[in-house]
Formats: C-alpha cells, structure tokens, sequence
C-alpha cells in the first residue's frame, strides 16, 4: 500500500510537472497538436476537441480585446484629437467653399449635398453620428469595467448605460432629425413656436436629459481631471451650438458656428469618453499612483507613535523590598480610546488636540511615578 501511494503521488506530481510545462510552451507558441493529445492522455483529461475549419483555435486567445485597443499614452489622445479638429476644420473649410457664388452657378440648387453641413446624408452628419457612435462604446466599456468596483455599494455604475442611450439616441437623431420632427409636431398641435423658430421644443427636453445625466457623470468621473475637463468643454461647445442656432439668422456665418461647435462637442465627448475608460483600465489593474497622505495625517501619525513609544518605555521591574510594592502595569485601552475633554466648550483644532494629548500623557506619567515612590 505505502508503494502504490509513493508511485500514485510521485505520477501526479510528473503530471502536473507536465501541465505547467505545456502551458509554458502554449504561451510561448512552442506546443503542437500531438503535444495537446499526449498530454490529455498522460493527464486523464479529455482529449482536445478540434473545429473541422479552424482547428483547435489557438488564435482565439490571442486575439485584441475591446479594451486593448484604448490607447495608454496620453500623447495618442493628443494626436486623435488634432486630427478630428483638422476633420472638422476641413468639412467647414469644404462648406465655405460651396457657399461662394463662383460654385454655386455650376450646381442646380446652389448647394453641393455632400458638403452641406446643415442638410441630411452629408459628411458632417455621417461625422458627428459615427464620433457618437464611438462614445457610446465607451461608455459601455467604462460599465463592464466600473460596475466591479468593490466600493460602490449603492450601484452608481449605472449612470453609463445611461449614457449609452443618450450618446446612441443623439446618433440616431443626428442621421433622422428627429429633433426637427419633434419640433414640427409640438408647433403644429399647439399652434405656436413659442421663440423663434420653434427650435425650444427640443432644446428643453435635450436641456433637462442631457443635464441629468451630464451632472450625475461628473460626480462619477470627478477623479479622472482629464475626463472631466473635456466633459465640461463638450457642454459649452453644446450650449454655443444651440444659442446660435436659437438666435441665428440661417447664413452661412451663423451655420458654420452652429454646427462647428457641435461637432466639436461631439468630439470632445468622445475624447472625455476614451479618457475615462483609460482612466478605470489602469485603476482596475492597479497602474495608478496612490494617494499620498497629507501633512496634517503625518503629523498625527507620528505624534501617536512618539506617545506609543514612551509608554513602552516602562517595563515591569521586580522589587528589592521584602513585601512587594506595587509595579506598574500597561492598561488595556489605547491612547486612542482615551477621552480627551474639551477644556473650552468647544471643538477643538487638531492642533490643540495633539498638545492636549502631549500634556495629558506627561501629567499621566508623572502622576504615576509619584504613586509608586518615584519611578
């Protein structure tokens, strides 16, 4: 028995010799198909199932993740930003261009459609919807990851599906117009624009949705400045947006600033997207720099180790006499624990409350020394 137990404990232990070895050299690329089938044979395993088209898959593992293709360097953010500010600049460069009287005798409505940035099915629109599209994806990466944070009891994490159906509603309305149909109806069944053109019907609904779910992503992301920033820079491009096109005039001018700034805006919400998912990727794998104490929590920490330390001083030394004095003995609450009374009715300063602490603790010393004959 003892002999088949030592045989029986020294093949398990060659087996898992034998798995770690294999997945050493699947990581490295090393192992082929008849590795795989002895070592399920050698390990009693299951033999490896194979696809009749791809094999055993071993690219699968291999293959990018969605959250690999965030970039990590603050500087490719950078670059993708310039370039869709130089995409922007170009659309606006191409409708200006349009708008010249020497181009407009060579079309049959005075506008190109390709290059129009206030019509539908133009470049500026398939811009802004696929730039949405985008920060929709991001939110929902940051969800996948935010919602295992260990700290966030009452759910929070929530708030970026929210976002994802804003960010997906506004790409849908940015290729259908539905704002402008939602516009007509609500001027057609009341009879009246209210202001101007009637475009208040839809700016209040976005004002009130937008801002809910704007205000609640920013208590959120407050720790990401990054993020942050560019989150208000996407408000203000939006709020510029929907001023001039409440109070514009419908010239070229006016809708070169309308719809610059909301591609802007749009740009910049996808960017204050990637950084945060940038932003929770690194938390998660724990690549961010902690948080240095402040001074103040320095100088308490150090305070209490000083009182710690002289209390230890006092050890237990046993007396000479022939009937035993009393020894000193370490009391069984902290110094922590110890109530310290506020001498001046009031709350006192954390600067007063260490010298309090100090005094309290040499008086207690001295007092004790005194009691038991000069200690």
């Amino acid at each position: 028995m003892a002999l088949e137990s030592s045989m029986q404990f020294r093949r398990s232990g060659q087996r898992d010799d034998r798995r770690r070895r294999l997945l050493a050299d699947e990581s490295c690329g090393l192992i082929t198909d008849a590795d795989l089938q002895a070592a399920s044979a050698d390990t009693d395993l299951p033999a490896v199932r194979k696809s009749e088209n791809y094999g055993d898959a071993v690219f699968m593992d291999q293959t990018l993740r969605l959250i690999d293709l965030i970039p990590r360097k603050l500087a490719t953010f950078g670059l993708l930003l310039l370039l869709g500010l130089a995409l922007v600049a170009g659309l606006e460069a191409l409708y200006a261009w349009t708008s010249t009287p020497a181009l407009n005798r060579l079309t049959t409505d005075g506008t190109v459609a390709a290059f129009d940035l206030d019509g539908e099915g133009s470049l500026a629109v398939w811009f802004s919807s696929a730039v949405l599209m985008l920060a929709t994806l991001a939110a929902v990466l940051v969800y996948t990851i935010r919602r295992h944070k260990t700290d966030d009891y009452r759910g929070n994490y929530r708030v970026w599906l929210w976002a994802a159906l804003c960010w997906t509603m506004m790409s849908i309305d940015e290729t259908s117009s539905l704002h402008e149909g939602f516009m007509g109806m609500m001027t057609h069944v009341t009879g009246t624009k209210i202001y101007g053109d009637g475009s208040i019907w839809w700016v209040v609904p976005y004002f009130f949705l937008l801002g809910a779910v704007g205000s609640r992503l920013l208590v959120d992301m407050r720790q990401c400045k990054l993020s942050t920033l560019a989150l208000l820079t996407t408000a203000g491009c939006y709020s510029l947006a929907v001023a001039t096109q409440v109070a514009g005039d419908g010239l070229t001018r006016a809708v070169m600033i309308e719809e610059g700034a909301e591609m802007v805006g749009n740009l910049f919400l996808l960017l204050a997207m990637g950084l945060h998912v940038r932003y929770v990727i690194l938390d998660a794998q724990g690549l961010l720099p902690g948080r240095e104490p402040k001074h103040d929590e320095l100088e308490d920490e150090h305070d209490l180790e000083e009182a710690s330390s002289e209390a230890r001083d006092w050890v237990t030394v046993d007396s000479a006499h022939a009937t035993p004095r009393p020894v000193l003995k370490r009391r069984a609450r902290t110094l922590e624990a110890e109530p310290v009374p506020s001498p001046v009715g009031r709350k006192l300063t954390k600067q007063e409350k260490k010298a309090l602490r100090k005094r309290l603790l040499k008086e207690r010393v001295q007092r004790e020394r005194k009691q038991h004959g000069g200690w």
